[in-house]
């Protein structure tokens, strides 16, 4: 075990503060300022602990019942956290997934905590919180009664039967899901999704409206307000970077007989949020051939809201990926995502997608050292040594410790049967998933070996390598050169494709004959927010990168036009656990969509048809994040999408700024 992993999993009565600290180490301010936000976060947020301070349980009772609550907002809703306690458990608190709030909706906690009950270590643990979590509804009851709330009398109600009884309107389920969503955050679980939303509440809503008790308007001022209080605390929900939170809402998608579900509520989630103009909670469209003009209609004009929401996720390639993983067929139609893009099965599924990053870069850079006679043996060698890479990695996630979660525990199929809790992967998917960065810079890398060695006998393979070690100094003609072929990757050219597929194949082979220590498997895909953070202490390639500038971004290219890039992306394969995320990313000029609304629905829809994996877009111009940069004041909600998330623009480092702009220069050329 490596020092890091040990400190992670060892000396978690200091280390509790990282997740809370996280962002502060991409701000670029220094390390200075660094360990000033870190000391700042450590005498404002403390742990709640008890006696027995290595019990989950214990220390989440003890959590809820000191917790300060708050209820002066002016929501219809109660939804406050406590950003100065937390708790610290021994292992890694579980993230990046979403809670089944489905059964704490139309089922009650209270059958989840009988289930969970025993005279075991389960059923103790698991006492433990639902206690807690009586004890913190028994105080907002309390304080509610002697309040001044607008909404008081239903308000008590709702929290009268919030445990005991399933919901029986709209937005008491919109409540539910707020009020185990906060216990979550409070918990120390970060990126926390919140299911799909138009499935889960489609009863409460028809309901409601049919028996007259409210109308339309009625519900997406409801909605409204749910999506408005879920964007509280953000500084302190916030990940690696300020904005990066994870509160995704999937809408749409294809059901199990093949036909597309939408509702009422799938339009207003799009709508609401679009009006709202928010960076988070955001949206996921699940998308297919079947899905109706008139929604793709709402999505695009969301989409020229310009909050980077909805990301379209394609079903007709998703799902039968997740199938042919060993995802039964059922669960596969019922899929969700985490924080980002990363497929999961909500409730039967540990679903850490994030554990780990692999760097396609790392292996060439390796490779480069040794001489090949042809460009053959040179990828052979590659190939090789990138799969033991990823054999290292998957050696390194195998020795992360999970702390045990009685909490979730309760919400998944399969804990409480077994009694066994989700830390020891007793649930019907105990997956993980790797994200990846540079398979675009390493293909565009070897393609420009290819010419330039093999083909044309330009240069050496040994001049190439010892020009790129010194950062092209003093080898100008040869970065010129480099800089100036058309890039590889992203274009539909099947030499392109088939050496794309053949390094993932690889990758595939590697990962079908592999189980976790938990018994699951291991995914990865294509996408990644790490293509900024891992490049700043790499050397530079042979793609036009130099040391520390940026990877490309997820499946793009700045050279290639919107529909070569997609077809590029639908001759991809996606089997074979390459289904951890895929997304094709755009910057789009807004007066593209503005002035030619119609032709773009055609060209999303040419696009699913083409089979893309998942999609995103920004909608904005070069001139105006020029503008932004030089004169924050004039654009504070101003909100770009900046990987699987949208943030506002001024609370970007600055390498992440002129990142936006390179990209929106290159895409007007192309546009």
């Amino acid at each position: 075990m490596n020092i890091k992993k040990a400190i992670k999993n060892g000396l978690w009565r200091y280390t509790y503060i990282l997740p809370f600290a996280r962002k502060y180490k991409l701000d670029e301010k220094g390390k200075v300022e660094l360990i000033q936000q870190v000391v700042n976060t450590y005498k404002m947020i403390k742990p709640v602990r008890t006696e027995n301070s290595e019990s989950t349980g214990a220390n989440i009772k003890e959590l809820l019942s000191q917790i300060d609550i708050d209820l002066t907002s002016n929501s219809r809703f109660i939804y406050f956290l406590d950003t100065s306690k937390t708790i610290a458990i021994p292992g890694n608190i579980l993230s990046n997934f979403t809670l089944s709030y489905d059964k704490v909706i139309h089922g009650t906690f209270t059958e989840l905590a009988s289930n969970a009950n025993g005279n075991d270590e389960y059923g103790k643990e698991a006492k433990l919180v639902a206690e807690g979590i009586e004890i913190l509804v028994n105080r907002i009851i309390e304080l509610l009664e002697k309040s001044n709330h607008p909404n008081k009398r239903t308000l008590l109600n709702y929290f009268h039967r919030i445990l005991t009884k399933p919901a029986e309107h709209l937005d008491e389920a919109l409540q539910r899901v707020l009020f185990f969503n906060q216990i979550l955050w409070q918990t120390k679980h970060r990126l926390n999704g919140l299911g799909r939303l138009d499935v889960i509440l489609e009863d409460y809503y028809n309901t409601d409206i049919g028996n007259g008790i409210i109308d339309e308007q009625e519900a997406r001022g409801m909605i409204d307000d749910f999506l408005t209080v879920l964007g509280l605390y953000s500084q302190y929900k916030s990940d690696t970077l300020q904005g990066d939170i994870g509160q995704i809402i999937i809408l749409g998608g294809l059901d199990s007989e093949k036909n597309y579900f939408f509702n009422d509520l799938t339009a207003l989630f799009l709508q609401e949020q679009a009006h709202l103009h928010i960076p988070d909670p955001k949206i996921l469209l699940r998308v297919s051939k079947e899905t109706p003009e008139e929604l793709l209609g709402i999505a695009i004009e969301s989409l020229s809201a310009k909050t980077g929401s909805p990301l379209f996720s394609n079903d007709d390639v998703v799902i039968p990926a997740l199938i042919d993983s060993g995802v039964e067929i059922e669960d596969a139609y019922q899929y969700c995502v985490s924080a980002c893009w990363e497929p999961l099965v909500v409730g039967k599924s540990i679903a850490q997608n994030n554990i780990g990053v692999l760097d396609y870069f790392k292996a060439l850079d390796e490779t480069l050292e040794e001489d090949a006679n042809s460009f053959e043996e040179l990828l052979e060698k590659y190939i090789k040594k990138c799969q033991n890479r990823l054999k290292n990695l998957l050696q390194e996630i195998d020795t992360v410790k999970w702390a045990k979660d009685p909490f979730v525990s309760m919400f998944m199929d399969g804990c409480s049967e077994s009694r066994n809790d989700i830390s020891t992967g007793h649930c019907r998917y105990p997956n993980y998933g790797i994200t990846t960065v540079a398979l675009s810079n390493t293909i565009d890398s070897l393609i420009n070996i290819k010419t330039i060695v093999y083909d044309k006998n330009e240069y050496t393979l040994k001049q190439l390598n010892e020009a790129r070690k010194n950062n092209f100094n003093e080898a100008n003609e040869i970065y010129n050169l480099i800089a100036g072929e058309r890039k590889s990757f992203g274009h539909d050219h099947d030499m392109i494709i088939d050496l794309t597929n053949r390094i993932t194949d690889s990758m595939a082979d590697i990962l079908d004959n592999y189980t976790n220590h938990l018994g699951g498997k291991v995914k990865i895909g294509l996408s990644s927010p790490d293509y900024n953070i891992i490049s700043k202490k790499t050397a530079g390639d042979f793609s036009g990168r130099k040391h520390g500038m940026p990877y490309n971004t997820h499946i793009s290219c700045i050279d290639a036009a919107y529909t070569e890039v997609i077809n590029f992306a639908g001759n991809l394969k996606y089997d074979k656990l390459r289904y951890n995320g895929n997304v094709v990313d755009f910057f789009v000029p807004p007066a593209l969509i503005e002035n030619n609304a119609d032709q773009f629905l055609r060209f999303v829809r040419g696009a699913i048809l083409s089979g893309f994996f998942q999609m995103q877009m920004n909608v904005l111009d070069s001139k105006t994040l020029i503008d932004a940069k030089e004169h924050p004041e004039k654009y504070g909600g101003l909100i770009v999408r900046v990987w699987g998330f949208s943030a506002y623009f001024n609370d970007l480092p600055e390498s992440y700024k002129d990142l936006m702009i390179e990209r929106a220069t290159a895409a007007e050329k192309i546009a």
